[in-house]
């Protein structure tokens, strides 16, 4: 899974690492947010240099992780939602996957495996944002 040009894989790392570093600084998880679309951008502009199923996939989780995240921050500041809320803990579990991600294109080769758990790990925190994903929470069925 995911074989890339190594000028495209260093380019995509590189940004990675920004990204990375960024959410690790900020405790602000909307702020946290914004640089995470940092992931799904910088996917974006490299499949315009190198097209691949794979960067598709990894572009659309870690967009619709996003947006489910954004979507759930958006509704409880609006107040149009009191019950489903951030569950605890969401903001390290966001930070310490980003680094995971950043870090598997670090290496030489992109270990796909790796890659895989990490993106189950993002579509979870974005599902557990959801009114389904945060009763499976509740239940104690879906872990951060």
């Amino acid at each position: 899974m995911l074989t890339l040009p190594k000028p495209i894989q260093q380019q995509i790392a590189k940004e990675f690492l920004f990204v990375a570093n960024k959410i690790e600084e900020t405790p602000d998880l909307s702020t946290k947010l914004y640089f995470f679309s940092g992931f799904f951008g910088e996917t974006n502009r490299v499949m315009n240099q190198h097209w691949s199923p794979d960067l598709a996939l990894l572009h659309l989780v870690l967009q619709a992780t996003h947006h489910s995240i954004n979507s759930r921050v958006g509704t409880i500041l609006s107040q149009t939602e009191r019950v489903v809320q951030i569950p605890e803990g969401l903001q390290l579990a966001l930070t310490e996957v980003s680094r995971h991600l950043a870090d598997v294109f670090q290496s030489e080769k992109i270990d796909g495996t790796a890659l895989l758990h990490i993106l189950a790990r993002m579509a979870e925190l974005g599902y557990v944002t959801t009114g389904n994903g945060y009763y499976l929470y509740i239940k104690g069925q879906i872990k951060i």
